[in-house]
């Protein structure tokens, strides 16, 4: 496949505001509805009292808990099915009115009733009642191989430490909304999601329908990140019932102060971690992770998992334990695992590596995994050792003790680096391809685009393989009516939809040429298959300068039109004879000035390994993206919660902070690109990568700068103080 970079293929319709999100289908008779909200952490729910409420202006419903019983039980509706009051913030009822403001003014005028019982807000409040998860996302909570223990005993060197993470949030853009109406017992649901293909499924089982009687839309999205998922459907699913309940379609948006507690976060880690070397070797790993859960739920990042995969070491125990607090519960945010687990590993590498004696890129590549430590399974392809070199280079790495430690005006400079990695994984999909006899191409997939670039990918893809410009190609995402595709998530989408788009032209590519060398009068005829290609909306030979129009092969063979379906399945991880891993290393340069506590990322320099890559120029903005997010979670981000109360403070972007574009630096990235013969199409996500190990490479620069180990994120001004 050629790849070229091609600009994003619904940008025009974004930026001239031609792009309909979700919430701003208004459909005839819209109601609007606004959720009641607990003012305590802990309880039982005694009652409600609408009647003040159902006498406003406007007033059309309310659904509670007992609407709700009607729904048939599963964890994606368990909250709104009962009583017992979790966490601050908590929706016990919904209201809808016929504007807005009236849905407000009712919701403040229902009377609730709430036995506040005690509440756990911190983890570090129950410690002593960690207990141990049977899986971390796919993996086992614990691993061991070898005897670490004895390992660490007879180390030559010992790197041992703790290190926290703050609670993050993910805030995309567009906040989280639903539009919904019945049809005749059948459902239409306009909702910000990740995931279309599982909404329906939860609404299917949550209303005992057939999910041929529900169709969700997603057809844009403001981002995600992990958080438009899961922890949504219960407001959404109550959305329908109030929906159902008043015969008018409803529409509910949560406020940017709601999405810090009702639809997910970042989980705060709180990582112990020992590394033993003999002559500097890695001999001993162990990383135990304490993690927060919510009360009524359970969720773990795979934190202390992919310790298990990245350096060569034959001794290595990891363990992952919850605490269970009255708070929100997390689920997945963009780098999950990875993000909070590089930060320890990569920031406890740069201090073995000064232990030592040893540059800290040097110790990285003499304990280079050369295969799956895990499974014993050979890589199906890993360039970590060229983005080491590419990136050194590119960054100036050789030349950093004439850099690092220098003062630029009131800035101490300083040099770090890290590695990162994520699994190269897909989902099962489907995918149809239409060519007209004009030669113009629709492709559709059921798969959204959270706003990563899948329907660049899907169109240039498509057109690629039958020669075809991306001006004529038309592509429909972000419906259940079309073919089944993959969840946003995982750095999974473009990996998934590859094969089964791949899958859908060759069976077209195939149709054609079979028309094309069967006609006698063909400058084509009798050509050996193999010997022609689809290049310029035409058929031609390889071997010759004949050649036949796409247009004119498809007048005769199909005045109609062609049209074929492909599907991929979904990676087998029994089965693998080789593991996918995406990998990079990461290197920047800090500023601290340390009169002010004040650090500013001035350069990153990161070079990545993703196998192919279908678009640079999209590729490149993931990227950035990526590092951008990794530099909030690094000197910015953290969800403060009230001790007392659990409510959660500064529920804004005014103080909960996000890198800016003051904040940020020159990025340089390099991409190295692989040939991985075992992955359909040789592609691997990139989402992950720029967000995890540039929270390590950051804190190691600036104990390169100042001398002082920072172990804890984010890094904030008095950590940096003189």
């Amino acid at each position: 496949m050629n790849t070229a970079s091609f600009e994003r293929y619904e940008g025009m319709l974004k930026v001239t505001g031609q792009a309909r999100y979700e919430g701003e289908i208004i459909p005839e008779g819209m109601l609007h509805a606004a959720l009641i909200e607990s003012s305590v952490a802990s309880g039982e729910l005694q009652g409600l009292d609408a009647s003040r409420a159902a006498a406003l202006p406007g007033f059309a419903a309310i659904v509670t808990h007992t609407d709700a019983a009607s729904l048939k039980p599963s964890a994606a509706n368990a909250l709104i099915r009962e009583t017992a009051v979790h966490f601050h913030g908590q929706p016990v009822a919904l209201v809808a009115a016929d504007t807005l403001a009236q849905a407000r003014e009712a919701a403040r005028a229902v009377q609730v009733s709430i036995t506040a019982k005690p509440a756990l807000t911190q983890m570090d409040q129950a410690f002593s009642a960690a207990y141990s998860p049977a899986t971390v996302g796919r993996f086992p909570a614990a691993s061991r191989r070898g005897d670490s223990s004895k390992a660490l005993d007879d180390a030559e060197h010992v790197v041992r430490n703790h290190y926290v993470t703050a609670v993050n949030n993910h805030h995309p853009l567009e906040p989280h909304a639903v539009v919904c109406w019945w049809e005749n017992g059948k459902a239409v649901v306009h909702t910000s999601t990740q995931a279309v293909f599982g909404t329906r499924a939860v609404i299917a089982q949550a209303f005992d329908m057939q999910a041929a009687d529900i169709r969700v839309l997603a057809r844009f999205l403001g981002g995600g990140f992990g958080c438009k998922g899961q922890l949504w459907w219960p407001w959404m699913l109550w959305a329908m019932l109030a929906s159902r309940k008043a015969g008018r379609p409803v529409r509910l948006e949560l406020s940017r102060a709601q999405m810090f507690t009702l639809v997910g976060r970042r989980q705060e880690t709180a990582q112990d971690l020992a590394l033993g070397f003999v002559d500097g070797r890695l001999t001993a790993i162990e990383h135990d992770v304490v993690a927060q859960t919510s009360s009524h739920a359970e969720f773990s990042d795979s934190t202390a998992v992919y310790t298990r995969f990245l350096y060569a070491c034959p001794n290595v125990s990891t363990h992952h334990r919850l605490v269970r607090t009255n708070e929100p519960q997390p689920v997945p945010m963009r780098a999950p695992g990875t993000a909070p687990g590089t930060f320890a590993l990569e920031s406890a590498m740069d201090e073995a590596a000064e232990l030592i004696g040893i540059d800290p890129l040097e110790l990285r590549v003499r304990n280079f995994a050369d295969h799956d430590q895990e499974s014993g399974r050979p890589w199906s392809s890993n360039s970590l050792l060229e983005c080491y070199r590419v990136g050194a280079e590119r960054f100036g790495w050789a030349h950093r003790h004439r850099q690092s430690a220098t003062q630029l005006d009131r800035w101490k400079i300083g040099l770090g680096m890290a590695t990162t990695l994520y699994p190269a994984i897909r989902q099962a999909c489907r995918a149809r391809v239409s060519l007209s006899r004009d030669g113009s191409l629709l492709v559709q997939c059921g798969t959204q685009d959270m706003g990563s670039g899948t329907y660049t990918a899907l169109a240039q893809i498509a057109a690629d393989a039958l020669g075809i410009s991306m001006e004529k190609v038309t592509v429909e995402l972000g419906d259940t009516s079309l073919p089944d595709g993959p969840f946003s998530g995982g750095s999974q989408v473009t990996a998934s939809i590859f094969p089964a788009v791949e899958a859908a032209t060759s069976k077209l590519r195939a149709a054609l040429v079979r028309a094309a060398v069967a006609k006698a009068t063909s400058p084509l005829s009798g050509k050996p298959t193999d010997d022609l290609e689809f290049r310029d909306e035409m058929i031609g030979s390889r071997s010759s300068n004949a050649g036949e129009r796409l247009v004119d092969v498809l007048a005769r063979a199909a005045p109609d039109g062609l049209e074929a379906e492909g599907e991929s399945p979904a990676t087998d991880h029994q089965n693998l004879a080789a593991t996918g891993m995406g990998y990079g290393a990461i290197f920047v340069e800090v500023g601290v000035d340390t009169g002010l506590g004040e650090v500013g990322v001035r350069r990153v320099c990161a070079a990545f390994a993703a196998g192919r890559i279908v678009n640079p120029l999209l590729a490149r903005s993931q990227y950035i993206g990526g590092l951008i997010g990794g530099i909030g979670m690094a000197l910015h981000e953290q969800t403060v919660t009230d001790r007392t109360t659990g409510c959660i403070l500064g529920k804004s972007f005014a103080d909960y902070l996000v890198p800016v574009h003051a904040d940020m630096p020159e990025f340089d990235i390099a991409m190295i690109e692989e040939d991985d013969p075992h992955l359909p199409g040789g592609v691997k996500g990139i989402g992950m990568l720029g967000t995890a190990g540039i929270q390590a490479a950051i804190a190691n620069a600036v104990y390169d700068a100042i001398g002082k180990r920072i172990r804890n994120l984010p890094i904030r001004i008095e950590d940096c103080l003189a």
